[in-house]
């Protein structure tokens, strides 16, 4: 009995050597370390890949559309974004962002914000009038940091040729009207940037006049 525990507290001695003389980064444990180790690909299922998103409806815009929001909001200013990573994958839980450049205004109770929920989605109301037309930089959008989209087609129905005032009223459908008779060149009203203010525009314009579309 004397052997074996002598031979025991020996073989500890010598355990506890091998440990101590061992660098601390092969033996400690992640938390001991204060290293985190994550599962090989789970960076990359949070980044966004740019070809793999879609923009409804502005991509079939090729561009964005804003608009005061009461009594009701503009069909075309409600925004749809599905990110996905580069296998295709939703993000979930993503950031979204919505920047907007000096040609145009938003209204006091816009939001141009949002998260991804379990199938990658966010949904933004943008409300603001103005124009930008062929301006680089109007209206990227972004999630997790990651650019998604840069339009240089940002408008409304609310801009009646001097700017956005938040409200779309008689000064707007003049400015509209010029476009659509075609004694102003396309632009401002040119929502779907067809190149022509045509029917299609007058469709989205239509409602916002008629209500007398405004921010609250």
């Amino acid at each position: 009995m004397q052997t074996y525990v002598s031979r025991n507290v020996w073989s500890l001695g010598l355990l506890l050597v091998a440990i101590a003389t061992l660098p601390s980064q092969s033996w400690a444990s992640p938390l001991a370390t204060g290293a985190l180790l994550l599962p090989a690909g789970t960076v990359v299922m949070t980044v966004p890949d740019p070809p793999n998103v879609t923009v409804i409806p502005c991509d079939d815009l090729n561009g964005i559309v804003l608009a005061p929001d009461h009594p009701a909001p503009m069909p075309a200013s409600q925004v749809e974004i599905i990110v996905r990573n580069s296998d295709n994958i939703p993000v979930v839980n993503a950031a979204v962002t919505v920047e907007f450049g000096a040609s145009n205004v938003a209204c006091p109770d816009a939001v141009y914000s949002a998260t991804t929920d379990a199938s990658g989605t966010a949904y933004l109301s943008l409300t603001g009038g103005g124009c930008a037309h062929q301006i680089a930089l109007s209206g990227v959008i972004k999630a997790n940091g990651i650019t998604l989209r840069n339009y240089q087609n940002v408008k409304s129905p609310d801009f009646d040729g001097s700017g956005g005032d938040l409200q779309v009223n008689l000064a707007d459908l003049i400015a509209f009207t010029g476009e659509f008779l075609g004694t102003d060149p396309p632009a401002c009203h040119d929502y779907d940037n067809s190149g022509t203010t045509d029917l299609g525009d007058l469709v989205m314009f239509s409602p916002a006049f008629v209500d007398g579309s405004h921010c609250p």
